[in-house]
């Protein structure tokens, strides 16, 4: 099917560029850019909640003018330019600007690419779990690239693998697309479309309880590197302590449009809340980096299975007009704000005892897990 090899092709591409901003970019603030760890705290921070305006409220409002392949390229062609400009000597101030930048075109390609794929499965039924597994393969390939290659050149060929990936980016994105992709917009269902997904049934308690669960991930993502280097774990190792989430979610991705075919999404978020309590209270009890290598496991449950029970809800509940707005809504709130916020309560955390930031991410799973028991038992009566 030609329109699952061109969804695995994108997300393939951008996950190899996803695989140096999610996991080293505060690395690479701290030890290329002499940055402090708790200034790069608060840049990506910022970064985050510019990424929450860009997905919840930029992206969705110019799909509602242009079609979904010419937004999605001029938010690539942002990223590029704006990854340009990080070649350049800079003072602090113009770095934290550009690093604001960064994170605003970057990470709504994500979005982007997950409401692209709601509108495949709707309209080709492709299946999204196998595409969005080459995505995660991306991301494998991409940090056992750069540990390599970092080890060996330093910090500041992050930066260059990061151009070249943009640039693949780019080239792919003049290459014959889906149809409907090419689509121009009906302006008034787009519009109307916004309120709808709010009043969608019991949408803003799954948006409750992927917010808890992703945005507990906040210390991971920001901290993970700095803290494998903490539990004296080799530079080339770390890349591959971090694949092992990434493999494993993989295997979920690859398998769970069969596995879940029966499952609820409220069942989903249970399991997904129940791995993700799991693995932080494990990364805090035992400081260990074996321990810590084996808790990145269950990041098929803390990650992989949330996103995809969002993304189920998604193509189940939501009409074809709905579905970058609801995507736009789950990525500001769930990967964006949450985060940021739960980055910049990790960070403190980190400062005074660099385990007791998962000690905080552990607690905000509670409530995450008792509101997914309750729309569990509320759906299934």
């Amino acid at each position: 099917m030609k329109q699952q090899r061109w969804m695995s092709q994108q997300y393939f591409v951008f996950f190899m560029a996803w695989g140096i901003f999610l996991p080293y970019w505060t690395g690479f603030l701290v030890h290329e850019k002499n940055v402090s760890i708790e200034l790069a705290s608060m840049m990506m921070s910022a970064g985050l909640v510019l990424r929450g305006i860009s997905t919840m409220f930029i992206f969705p409002a110019m799909t509602g003018k242009w079609s979904q392949k010419t937004v999605l390229t001029i938010f690539i062609l942002g990223a590029f330019f704006t990854s340009i400009l990080f070649l350049l000597d800079t003072n602090e101030a113009t770095l934290f600007l550009l690093t604001c930048l960064l994170s605003f075109f970057l990470p709504a390609i994500m979005p982007g690419l997950d409401s692209t794929a709601g509108l495949l499965v709707q309209e080709y039924k492709i299946h999204y779990g196998k595409s969005r597994s080459y995505g995660s393969i991306g991301f494998v390939v991409s940090v056992a690239i750069v540990s390599v290659v970092s080890a060996k050149f330093g910090d500041q060929s992050m930066l260059w693998l990061l151009i070249s990936y943009l640039i693949i980016l780019i080239l792919l994105s003049f290459m014959q697309a889906p149809e409907i992709l090419k689509m121009k917009p009906n302006g008034k269902a787009s519009f109307s479309s916004f309120k709808s997904v709010i009043k969608t049934k019991n949408f803003l308690v799954i948006l409750f309880i992927v917010t808890l669960i992703q945005g507990s991930h906040a210390a991971y993502y920001n901290y993970g590197y700095l803290y494998l280097e903490h539990l004296e774990v080799p530079k080339y190792l770390i890349g591959i302590v971090i694949n092992i989430g990434v493999v494993f979610e993989i295997l979920l991705f690859s398998v769970a449009d069969k596995w879940f075919s029966k499952w609820t999404p409220a069942k989903l978020l249970v399991l997904a809340a129940s791995g993700a309590a799991l693995r932080w209270f494990t990364a805090f009890a035992l400081s260990n980096a074996w321990i810590f290598a084996f808790s990145q496991t269950l990041h098929a449950l803390s990650f992989a299975t949330a996103h995809f029970a969002f993304m189920m809800y998604l193509t189940q509940k939501m009409k074809n007009t709905q579905i970058t707005k609801a995507q736009g809504i789950y990525s500001a709130f769930a990967l964006s704000w949450g985060t940021a916020i739960l980055t910049i309560l990790s960070g403190h955390f980190y400062e005074i005892e660099p385990s007791s930031a998962y000690f905080a991410m552990f607690i905000c799973t509670i409530p995450a897990i008792v509101a997914a028991l309750y729309l569990h038992v509320k759906t299934t009566k």
